[in-house]
């Protein structure tokens, strides 16, 4: 009985978080930088999100996004917390990304850890309308060296428009 009634207690709520959670596309200019480059390739960005709100100042938004940067394909999954400063529409960002670079050789012997990384993300974001908003992130490699994430060799900067469904 008490297993029962815990379950209900948690299902109302992510009921209540869920049933406030917004969907939408997002995409804009993304510039990745290789380890020891002064410059950065230019490409973009597309994707999808969803932002369940816990409170006014305080939501969680994770996508799933492609890139493609010169002839690179990438592919990012940032789950970032949202913290809206002093009830106004301007917003902090942070949280962990995993990035995945495709390999397009034919190079077989390429395992799967070695093309992908993950990343802190930061940045800002500011709400233009209730379902569009303005953002600009970077992500830093956290896990180099690491023997899961081997290839997190580039950081990651985005800026880009969201648009609510």
């Amino acid at each position: 009985m008490k297993k029962l009634l815990l379950l209900s207690i948690l299902l109302l709520g992510f009921q209540s978080v869920f049933s406030q959670a917004e969907f939408g596309i997002s995409g804009g200019y993304l510039n990745v930088t290789a380890d020891g480059a002064d410059e950065g390739e230019s490409g973009f960005y597309a994707g999808l999100y969803a932002e369940l709100s816990f409170s006014n100042s305080l939501k969680l938004q994770p996508e799933l996004l492609y890139g493609n940067v010169s002839d690179n394909n990438l592919l990012y999954l940032p789950v970032m917390l949202k913290y809206y400063v002093a009830g106004s529409d301007l917003n902090i960002q942070a949280g962990p990304q995993a990035t995945y670079l495709f390999n397009d050789s034919d190079d077989d012997n390429i395992e799967f850890k070695d093309q992908l990384g993950l990343d802190l993300g930061v940045g800002v974001g500011y709400d233009i309308f209730h379902n569009i908003y303005v953002h600009a992130r970077y992500g830093f490699k956290i896990a180099q060296g690491s023997d899961t994430f081997s290839s997190a060799d580039f950081n990651s900067f985005m800026v880009g428009l969201s648009v609510g469904l």
